[in-house]
């Protein structure tokens, strides 16, 4: 697949997983996107997002009566603990629990977050974003979630207490920013 061919060129591009992206693409060399990503692979960009010639599947020219095209999802990168990666790709966990801080102020229902294993980041899981809970506090959102969604099992379900958030976020940022409960679907 010749990648600089489509530099400059408004694309539908239809990836392996079946998710389909529209935008004015921007070729990067493997030298590229391995400093900006961290992966060795020629890519096509469109946005800030790469796309790399190994996932694509199809790659379209389109038009749209001259109007430019973006892409129809937002992509959003997160890492995730071994054990949080296994329960999603399991289905057991489909509400992930973060910090509603600015990063997570731009996720919007539809958009895709690609999922890294922190112990091996070329284990990645998609998943589309279907509803956002937020609260005040992870207190509020332990005490309107169902626990078994987000990450616990019926053996600590019970144990389990808002202060276990203060693992990955001090108690400042979270009355700073406070909390969001990412519904989501693995695709």
């Amino acid at each position: 697949m010749n990648l600089k061919a489509y530099d400059g060129k408004t694309v539908r591009l239809t990836m392996e997983d079946g998710n389909v992206f529209e935008g004015e693409c921007e070729h990067c060399s493997s030298e590229y996107a391995e400093i900006e990503t961290g992966r060795e692979e020629a890519a096509l960009q469109i946005d800030n997002w790469f796309f790399f010639e190994s996932d694509i599947l199809k790659i379209e020219e389109i038009e749209k009566n001259g109007e430019k095209i973006w892409m129809n999802r937002t992509q959003h990168r997160m890492r995730l603990n071994p054990k949080p990666y296994k329960m999603i790709e399991d289905g057991q966990k489909t509400i992930e629990l973060r910090l509603y801080d600015e990063k997570r102020r731009r996720l919007r229902p539809g958009d895709i977050i690609r999922f890294e294993n922190t112990q091996d980041e070329t284990e990645v899981l998609r998943a589309e974003v279907k509803k956002l809970h937020v609260f005040p506090s992870f207190a509020e959102l332990y005490a309107a979630l169902p626990l078994l969604q987000c990450g616990y099992t019926a053996e600590n379900a019970a144990a389990a207490s808002p202060k276990d958030m203060e693992a990955y976020y001090s108690p400042e940022e979270q009355k700073l920013y406070g909390a969001v409960g990412i519904e989501i679907a693995l695709l």
